[in-house]
């Protein structure tokens, strides 16, 4: 990299694929752990490391000092002490820290993770943490295919509202029989908020090919009443809708989030995580069970495309500078001010920003910018 300007990396994430079980609707990569399984990982994770800095040094990038780091999965609180006692020591003697100040957020199950392996994380820099709740209900959770109880889940939640760090909750909407059984998604909500979470992020329930309760999943209308109604109440109890999926208390955001939806660079490691340079505009997704990736190299209207989508995601908004030309920016007007008046969105100067109901159509919207600038 003699004589190149080196770009530093300050994201990276990493995947854990192993699970106790394998929920009948995650897509994630994923596999019950079996004995000797975590060996083979760690020399596996190893390898990818060693091709990842190869690959960086290809592209005159180099991973810095990390602002975020997000373990997800899969289950990465099952790694436990050993996962923190590998991860600080892998990353130690690669010359790779932790900024003081930086965001380090671990995924974590009910019924998946000790005292003590919480413990190994935190002492390894871990100071946040998100945890796979989904429901309040164990007829819910039953449906959802999830192995923990609902005991567990309040297990979890008591205990990190006594640990006092920073927490997130995952939250389900559009569970099979949810509109004939008339969930009630507000008492389960103010349970959660109980227990005062900083952050909350909300998924709407798709259904692969071949999920058990496909027929029985509630209507388009359910899900968008559910959707608005999550966001009225959370917002009545002190949380921005950030995001279109996520909502957090005033300086609680997801950092490491933003950087994806910010369309800045992101590191990879682990089996089929996906990472970003955005200087080269190159992704790369790691393949399950080699060292080895496959990337892409985006061209520079698809860039542009990817960008404004991921900027309408969030509630910072576009500003026209950043993504249309004047002419673009005065054409698309008309269109922007019927946002405006359907409730969708707000306009100032040359900023544009969509509200929760906005959010919930953000697909649409983006079809319809494509077919006023044809």
């Amino acid at each position: 990299m003699e004589g190149a300007t080196v770009h530093q990396i300050n994201s990276l994430y990493i995947h854990f694929p192993f699970c106790r079980h394998l929920c009948n609707y995650c897509d994630f990569y994923k596999i019950i752990p079996q004995e000797g399984d975590y060996d083979g990982f760690e020399k596996l994770f190893y390898e990818m490391h060693q091709e990842h800095q190869r690959f960086l040094n290809e592209n005159d990038a180099v991973l810095g000092e990390l602002e975020t780091l997000y373990i997800g999965g899969g289950t990465p609180s099952l790694w436990g002490k050993r996962g923190a006692t590998y991860l600080e020591k892998l990353l130690h003697d690669s010359g790779v820290q932790l900024k003081p100040e930086g965001e380090f957020t671990l995924e974590v199950n009910p019924g998946s993770w000790t005292p003590e392996g919480i413990k190994a994380w935190r002492d390894f820099g871990i100071n946040r943490f998100s945890l796979g709740t989904q429901s309040l209900r164990p007829d819910y959770l039953k449906l959802l295919d999830r192995i923990h109880t609902v005991e567990e889940v309040y297990e979890t939640l008591h205990y990190f509202k006594e640990l006092g760090v920073p927490f997130s909750v995952d939250f389900m909407l559009g569970l099979p029989w949810s509109e004939e059984n008339k969930r009630d998604i507000k008492a389960e909500l103010n349970d959660i908020l109980s227990f005062e979470p900083e952050h909350l992020s909300l998924y709407i329930l798709t259904a692969k090919a071949g999920y058990p309760h496909k027929k029985f999943l509630p209507s388009e209308e359910f899900i968008e009443q559910e959707y608005l109604l999550v966001a009225k109440t959370l917002k009545e109890r002190g949380f921005n809708h950030y995001e279109v999926s996520n909502f957090a208390k005033a300086g609680r955001q997801s950092r490491h989030n933003l950087s994806y939806w910010k369309s800045r660079s992101v590191a990879a490691l682990g089996p089929s995580a996906v990472g970003f340079l955005c200087e080269t505009k190159t992704r790369y997704k790691w393949k399950s069970k080699t060292p080895r990736f496959e990337k892409e190299i985006l061209d520079k209207d698809s860039f542009q495309l990817e960008k404004l989508y991921m900027a309408l995601r969030i509630d910072e908004g576009i500003r026209a500078e950043d993504h249309f030309d004047t002419e673009e920016w005065n054409n698309l007007q008309k269109l922007f001010k019927k946002w405006v008046d359907e409730g969708w969105a707000e306009l100032e100067g040359k900023s544009l920003r969509l509200k929760s109901p906005g959010f919930l159509i953000l697909d649409g919207l983006m079809q319809q910018i494509f077919s006023a600038q044809k």
